[in-house]
């Protein structure tokens, strides 16, 4: 009778120690997870201080400005956002695009230096545009035409060739540009700005030496584009359209000066 009764208390004790047991082991299995985590915290931790010691060491550096060219020349560069240009590369492009447009000495580019010592004589380049006074423009003017946005460049192309005297492609007239004055660029906004140039056009020819002068007074806006890849040992023409447009820069608009802002 005594082992009967015994037996049901028994069970209950190992019913009792088997659940202290698991509890103990999911007790234990939490804390091992709360060391784990707190220890890939603690990594997690330190990685993030070695990367704020990099970073603060490439901070401390001071930015590349040194740019070695294929050629083997080395030139200095100076960090600028997608849309930026100085005011010197802004200038410079506006007074090298007009110039080459509006210089008319009957003569081709120079190429090389044979041909700077022998020009050759400039025929002209036919636009295919009847009816208008002129039809051609020089070759300096159709180079040029490459560093105006695709949908002034035409309009434009046609003012050139109806002023183009037809005596610049016989050598018996040459048009001389003149620039006076070359304002420093307004920013208008982002990536687009205006320049302010007074100039004047002497055009001199056989039966006039001391040349004619004309006023060439204008307000050019420019705009930040996609500067072109080097063409590398391509067509000439592909050479000229990277060459005008290397700045990342085009004109998009010219109009004349208002009297009352010179």
């Amino acid at each position: 009778m005594n082992n009967l009764n015994s037996q049901p208390t028994n069970n209950k004790r190992l019913r009792f120690l088997n659940r202290a047991s698991k509890n103990v082991s999911t007790g234990e299995a939490l804390a091992l997870f709360a060391v784990g985590t707190f220890g890939l915290h603690l990594i997690t931790f330190f990685i993030l201080i070695l990367i704020y010691g990099s970073y603060s060491q490439l901070n401390k550096k001071p930015v590349p400005t040194l740019v070695q060219l294929e050629t083997g020349s080395a030139i200095k560069v100076a960090p600028l956002g997608n849309r930026d240009r100085t005011d010197a590369v802004i200038s410079r492009f506006v007074s090298d695009t007009i110039t080459l447009m509006m210089n008319w000495s009957g003569n081709l580019p120079p190429s090389s230096i044979e041909e700077n010592t022998k020009p050759k004589p400039d025929k002209g380049i036919n636009i295919g545009e009847r009816g208008l006074r002129g039809n051609r423009v020089t070759s300096g003017a159709w180079q040029a035409s490459y560093a105006l946005s695709e949908d002034f460049r035409k309009e434009f192309l046609k003012m050139l060739a109806s002023m183009t005297p037809p005596g610049v492609f016989k050598g018996s007239t040459q048009v001389v540009l003149v620039p006076l004055s070359i304002q420093s660029p307004i920013k208008i906004e982002e990536g687009k700005w205006k320049v302010k140039m007074i100039a004047n056009l002497t055009v001199f020819d056989r039966g006039n030496n001391l040349g004619e002068v004309i006023p060439f007074n204008k307000e050019i806006f420019v705009r930040a584009v996609e500067a072109p890849e080097s063409p590398g040992n391509t067509s000439s023409l592909a050479a000229a359209i990277y060459q005008v447009r290397a700045s990342g820069l085009e004109i998009y608009a010219i109009r004349d000066l208002p009297q009352e802002n010179l």
